[in-house]
């Protein structure tokens, strides 16, 4: 006998006023559910019951139904919300620590690293970090600090020594029911991603069904996927409490004049300056030097023609100079 029939059929049942199934689900159950009874009719068989109970008992855990009657005699287990509170007894709790605290100081700079040095020492981290402040005016300065639960206390009252205070204020939100509330949720869709496995491995029905089993199969991982992705914010946010920390000036701020330098200190710093030039020209000669270096042969060679040039005309000068004097017209002798 193939239970994928009977599996995909009680996909299908809703007890009324059951709010754990949502009527997309339902809808897409019974669709499945009615093309495998259609695609592969089960026969009678004396092992029908079992498989109906087994498959009553796994979907009714996926889908919030009351579990299947075991043998007479034996006790109903615990309504899925009793079990619940009796498990919730001994969990952890997840609440979010915040604070927000603002200090008066005379001088910014020492507290802005007494800050740093306390965070770090706490085991937390600066997760934003925001100073201003020009000439003039107050400076101040704001941090987002990340830092462990249980090292929260101490890192506040270590701030709290920075300076006086002008404000403090803290915040505390439980989320612990909807933290188990989301990870039971997870606990269920995974219950429904190992019966829709299973489904697959019988390898029953048409094709088309299959398919419709695997769509089935991928919006429950995905439904899964985001359930654990809020687990994981919930739990950082629960693991380590934020303090907001603003600090600012007491007075005005003004920067320290600038100091005239002595004559000794104006002397050492041209003779440097003289220094820094010299090496400056030395290396720009090597340099040009080097670039000159492949033009050198070419360099050479119309030195040589442009001295054996000068030469020619050297020698050739007077006969030229006795040519210039010599008139264009001589003069004709007497008849």
């Amino acid at each position: 006998m193939r239970p994928i029939p009977i599996l995909l059929a009680l996909l299908t049942i809703v007890p009324p006023g059951c709010g754990e199934a949502s009527p997309r689900s339902a809808a897409r159950s019974e669709e499945l559910g009615a093309s495998f009874r259609d695609a592969s009719p089960a026969p009678a068989s004396p092992a029908g019951p079992a498989m109906a109970e087994l498959a009553g008992g796994m979907m009714g855990g996926m889908m919030g139904l009351p579990a299947s009657p075991g043998p007479p005699g034996q006790e109903d287990g615990p309504p899925l919300d009793v079990a619940a509170a009796e498990a919730a007894e001994g969990i952890s709790r997840k609440i979010i620590y915040d604070a927000q605290i603002d200090l008066l100081v005379e001088d910014l700079d020492p507290v802005a690293g007494r800050v740093v040095g306390l965070v770090e020492g706490h085991g937390g981290y600066i997760a934003e970090q925001d100073l201003s402040g020009s000439p003039g005016s107050r400076r101040s300065a704001r941090w987002t600090l990340r830092v462990p639960v249980e090292r929260f206390e101490d890192l506040v009252q270590g701030l709290l020594r920075l300076g006086e205070l002008e404000r403090n204020r803290r915040t505390s939100q439980d989320v612990s029911e909807q933290f188990y509330d989301i990870e039971a949720r997870v606990r269920n869709k995974e219950v429904e991603e190992s019966t829709l496995l299973e489904i697959l491995e019988e390898r029953g029905g048409k094709l088309e069904d299959v398919l419709k089993v695997e769509v089935e199969l991928s919006r429950v991982r995905g439904e899964i996927e985001q359930l654990e992705g809020r687990l994981r914010v919930l739990d950082s946010l629960s693991s380590l409490a934020t303090i907001t920390l603003g600090i600012r000036e007491r007075d005005d701020y003004e920067p320290t004049p600038p100091v005239s330098p002595s004559f000794r200190t104006k002397v050492a710093r041209e003779w440097a300056s003289s220094i820094d030039a010299l090496v400056s020209l030395g290396e720009s000669l090597v340099l040009l030097a080097v670039g000159l270096a492949p033009w050198l042969p070419l360099i050479l060679a119309l030195l040589v023609a442009a001295l054996l040039l000068l030469r020619r005309l050297a020698r050739a000068l007077p006969r030229l100079w006795e040519l210039a004097r010599r008139p264009l017209f001589p003069p004709r002798e007497p008849r």
